[in-house]
């Protein structure tokens, strides 16, 4: 690795689980929708440090199951004269369900 990415990755945050969890409590405290999709390098969970690389941030953070799907957002969108935007001409979101490997 070079000195430059590994002087990045050396002073790179830690994620600590236990902030996760809190803020994933306000998120249903809420009914707010929220997506834990990676845990960053630096993961901390009960007191240890882990340090990933690569995919598994990703497949660990869809395995704690961490993500929480809260009410619909509802928009009112007007055009650039002020009008209410027809429903027929708006984007309509899909939801699937998360990837297994990437969370997303």
């Amino acid at each position: 690795m070079s000195p430059v990415l590994n002087q990045l990755h050396d002073g790179a945050r830690s994620c600590h689980f236990d902030w996760v969890k809190l803020f994933r409590q306000e998120c249903v405290d809420n009914n707010v929708t929220s997506v834990f999709c990676g845990t960053g390098r630096r993961f901390v969970k009960d007191g240890k440090l882990y340090k990933l690389e690569g995919k598994i941030q990703t497949q660990q953070a869809r395995k704690s199951g961490m993500s929480f799907q809260g009410k619909p957002i509802h928009f009112d969108l007007y055009d650039d004269m002020g009008y209410p935007i027809p429903g027929d001409d708006r984007h309509k979101p899909t939801y699937r369900e998360c990837c297994n490997t990437c969370g997303m």
